[in-house]
């Protein structure tokens, strides 16, 4: 019978396990905090309309003198998008005949803490946790990477032949709105990193030394005006960040990445602060393998948050297990269900480069 644990790589025995310390247990992966990263609308519901008003043109002229009035001829431009949050769900079940002993050990692991109230065991706890963290990047991966039509390369797509893409056909993602976006009416700006177009992964990961300069100057030059009254933020992969600190370091101008935000260090550009997508990075190189070469593996957008919200009905289904313990089928079911849908509402608001 499968585990939801694979232990075959395990050869300590029941007693070794027991002695050894906390540190055993794997980091998770570095995902950034959803607030951070995208506003969250709430009570969101299926066909929901997001009304999009738009500012009066020329206003003003010369008086006409006496009772006459300049009338104001021009209308307040009004348009709309629709939220389509889609349910998403899963079910781990685990057979308790299977825990074997050498999970003891657990016992000592501080990311175990138990945090769920019907938790019964160390072991159930450290599964629920990492459970948790799964969801974590599940919804991002959805809301960021979601392509309805998204397949494999063998079939035409660009997912690492493989992947289930199930995975990642649920919703249109933030990037596959871009994408769109450019390959029809480009209202959003982009930077093209001509790195990505290369023909080999040694190539396309060799930036220029200048590279991640000219995509924050030219995100930050080009993007429409009007969204400098707005919260922007710059996202970046890690390979872009890398780049540009190299080259402010070369330069001894590395003090100038730093801004201070509430008595701590923020990375930032032009006094616009940047968030660091380590979590983008792993995940082109995870499922957008494409075996000579990656999909678009350097990228950055500039936008404010709240110009690309999530919908979901509520945010406690980001974070809540419903799990219980069977007495008649003798197993332990962790159930996990949220809506989710996302949207860039200003096209023309926002600044890509990939």
């Amino acid at each position: 019978m499968a585990y939801n644990i694979d232990y075959s790589a395990l050869t300590l025995n029941p007693e070794e396990a027991r002695s050894v310390n906390e540190e055993i247990f794997k980091e998770f992966e570095f995902s950034p905090e959803l607030v951070n990263v995208h506003d969250i609308q709430t009570g969101v519901v299926m066909d929901t309309f997001i009304p999009i008003l738009g500012t009066l043109g020329l206003v003003g002229k010369a008086s006409q003198g006496g009772c006459a009035s300049n009338d104001i001829t021009d209308q307040i431009p009004v348009s709309q998008k629709k939220w389509e949050p889609k349910l998403i769900d899963g079910r781990m079940t685990i057979c308790r005949d299977q825990i074997p002993a050498l999970l003891k050990l657990w016992g000592l692991g501080t990311k175990a803490a138990a945090i769920w109230e019907d938790a019964t065991s160390e072991e159930i706890t450290f599964i629920q946790t990492v459970l948790l963290d799964a969801i974590k990047k599940s919804i991002i991966r959805h809301a960021e990477f979601g392509d309805k039509l998204a397949d494999t390369v063998t079939n035409g797509g660009n997912l690492t032949d493989g992947t289930d893409k199930t995975y990642f056909n649920v919703i249109n993602g933030m990037w596959t709105q871009i994408f769109a976006d450019q390959a029809g009416s480009a209202v959003s700006h982009r930077y093209t990193i001509t790195e990505n177009g290369e023909a080999t992964k040694v190539a396309q990961l060799t930036l220029a030394t200048d590279r991640a300069l000219k995509v924050f100057r030219d995100l930050y030059e080009n993007i429409d005006p009007r969204a400098f009254g707005t919260d922007l933020k710059f996202q970046v992969t890690r390979s872009l960040m890398n780049n540009w600190e190299a080259f402010m370091e070369d330069k001894s101008q590395a003090f100038e990445t730093i801004r201070t935000e509430d008595g701590n260090s923020k990375k930032s550009y032009r006094g616009i602060p940047i968030e660091v997508r380590y979590d983008w990075d792993t995940t082109i190189a995870t499922y957008y393998d494409q075996g000579d070469t990656y999909y678009l593996p350097h990228r950055a957008i500039l936008a404010a948050t709240s110009n690309i919200p999530i919908g979901t009905s509520d945010t406690e289904s980001f974070s809540e297990l419903t799990s219980i313990y069977d007495q008649v089928t003798k197993k332990h079911y962790m159930d996990f269900a949220y809506r989710l849908d996302q949207k860039n509402l200003l096209e023309e608001n926002l600044a890509v480069a990939y």
